[in-house]
C-alpha cells in the first residue's frame, strides 16, 4: 500500500512536470484555458440585444401610421433608424446592412381602422440570425398588439363604456410574464457557463493526447530538438516509476484533475462576479459533480491515445471535432430533435451530464439529490474509461516488450 502511494505520487509529479514543461500541452492546458475563456467573453459581452435598426416603409403617411412608428421606436428591442420611400429602397438599405429588418404600412391603414375593419402590416425579417429575428419579431408583435388594444378600447369608449369597462372587456385578465432562471433573456446567462465546461473538456483531452502521443513517439524512437540540435530519443518503458497500468492511469489523472479543479473554481466563482451571468454558488454540490467529470475526462484523454500516432494527432482530431461536439449536449441543437443514435453517443461525452447537472445546480438552484442521475452517469463513465485506459497502457507495454 505504501509502495503504491509512493508510485502514485511520483507519477503525479512526473506528469505534472511534463504538463508544465511540454510547450504543446502547456499552450493548451494552461495558456489556452485562460485565452479561450477571455475570447469567449467578447461575443457575449453584449448579452442582451436591444435597439435593432429597423426600417419603416409608410405608404399611408397618416396620423395613425406615424403614431404606430413612434410606438415602434419606443420599444426597447427595436429602433426605427430609416423610413425608405418604397420596398426597393428598403431592400437596398437592408443589403447594405444599414437596417436588419423593415416593415411596410399599407395605404389606407388609418381609413380601414377608422371604419372598424382590419389592416395588415407586412414585416420582412431575416430568420438566419435567430437572436436578431427574435428581438425584431418580439418588438413588432408587442407594439402591434398594444396599438391594436388601444384602438379597440377607444372604440368601446365611443360606444358609451367607461375607460375601466372598456379595458376590462378588451383585457378580461392580466397576463404576467415571468421568465424563470434567465429573467433578462441574456444570451450570456444561457450559453457562457456551458461553453466553459466544453473548454475544460476539450483542452484536457487535447493536452492529455499531446503528452500521450509524445510517449508513443518515444517508445518507437524519434528525434527531438534541443539546444544542441536533433537528439535521438527512445524509451524502453511506458512509465519509469511503475509497471502497473492502474497506478499509471490514476497517477496521470491526478495530475490533470488537480490543476483543472483550480480552473473549475476560477471559472465558476470569479467570472460571475463581473460577467453578470447568474449563479447560485452551491459550492459543495458543484464540486461533487465536477470531480467525476474531470476524472472521466482525464481517463478518456488517456483512452484516446490508443488512436493517436504522434503528439499532433490529438490536436488535429479534437480541434476539428470540437465544433460538431458543441451540438450534442443539447443546448444549441434541442435534445428532442437529436437523432436517437447521436443522443446515445452524447451521453458518453463527460461534458453532457456535467452541463445538465451544473445548469440545474447553479442556474436553477437544484440540490445534489436532484442531479444524482447526472452524477451517477459521470461515475459510470469514470469506471468505463478508467478500465479502457488501463487496457491501452497494457497494450503499449506489450508492444515495448
Amino acid at each position: 500500500m505504501v509502495s503504491a502511494m509512493k508510485n502514485l505520487w511520483r507519477i503525479f509529479q512526473s506528469e505534472f512536470k511534463n504538463m508544465m514543461t511540454d510547450k504543446g500541452s502547456m499552450l493548451v492546458m494552461v495558456l489556452g484555458i485562460f485565452m479561450y475563456s477571455l475570447f469567449y467573453t467578447i461575443p457575449f459581452s453584449t448579452h442582451i440585444l436591444r435597439e435593432v435598426p429597423l426600417g419603416v416603409v409608410d405608404f399611408d403617411n397618416s396620423s395613425f401610421s406615424r403614431e404606430f412608428i413612434r410606438n415602434l421606436d419606443s420599444n426597447e428591442f427595436i429602433k426605427v433608424t430609416s423610413e425608405p420611400i418604397d420596398i426597393d429602397a428598403a431592400k437596398e438599405e437592408y443589403y447594405r446592412d444599414k437596417i436588419k429588418s423593415f416593415i411596410v404600412i399599407p395605404k389606407g391603414f388609418e381609413k380601414d381602422i377608422l371604419r372598424g375593419g382590419h389592416s395588415f402590416i407586412t414585416s420582412y425579417e431575416d430568420s438566419a440570425f435567430l437572436i436578431i429575428y427574435k428581438q425584431v419579431a418580439t418588438g413588432i408583435i408587442t407594439t402591434a398588439t398594444s396599438f391594436g388594444a388601444k384602438i379597440e378600447i377607444g372604440s368601446l369608449m365611443k360606444k358609451g363604456l367607461s375607460k375601466q369597462q372598456a379595458i376590462s372587456m378588451k383585457l378580461p385578465f392580466e397576463f404576467v410574464d415571468m421568465p424563470l432562471y434567465n429573467p433578462v433573456s441574456s444570451y450570456q446567462n444561457y450559453l457562457y457557463p456551458i461553453v466553459l465546461i466544453l473548454i475544460l473538456q476539450q483542452t484536457m483531452l487535447i493536452g492529455a493526447g499531446i503528452l500521450g502521443g509524445t510517449l508513443k513517439e518515444r517508445l518507437k524512437g524519434c528525434k527531438e530538438w534541443s539546444k544542441d540540435g536533433a537528439v535521438e530519443v527512445k524509451s524502453d518503458k511506458v512509465n519509469e516509476f511503475s509497471d502497473n497500468p492502474i497506478e499509471i492511469v490514476f497517477g496521470k489523472s491526478l495530475a490533470y484533475t488537480s490543476i483543472y479543479t483550480v480552473y473549475t473554481l476560477i471559472y465558476f466563482l470569479i467570472p460571475p462576479a463581473f460577467l453578470v451571468y447568474d449563479m447560485s454558488y452551491n459550492i459543495i454540490p458543484m464540486i461533487l459533480l465536477f470531480l467525476p467529470f474531470l476524472f472521466a475526462t482525464a481517463f478518456l484523454g488517456q483512452l484516446l491515445v490508443f488512436f493517436y500516432t504522434g503528439r499532433e494527432s490529438s490536436l488535429m482530431a479534437l480541434v476539428v471535432t470540437s465544433v460538431p461536439l458543441i451540438f450534442l449536449p443539447g443546448f444549441v441543437w434541442p435534445t428532442e430533435s437529436i437523432p436517437f443514435g447521436l443522443l446515445v453517443f452524447s451521453k458518453f461525452m463527460p461534458a453532457t451530464p456535467a452541463i445538465n447537472g451544473l445548469i440545474k445546480i447553479n442556474q436553477m438552484g437544484a440540490s445534489f439529490w436532484q442531479v444524482q442521475g447526472d452524477f451517477w452517469l459521470l461515475v459510470g463513465l469514470c469506471v468505463l474509461y478508467f478500465f479502457l485506459a488501463c487496457l491501452v497502457v497494457k497494450r503499449m507495454q506489450k508492444k515495448v516488450k
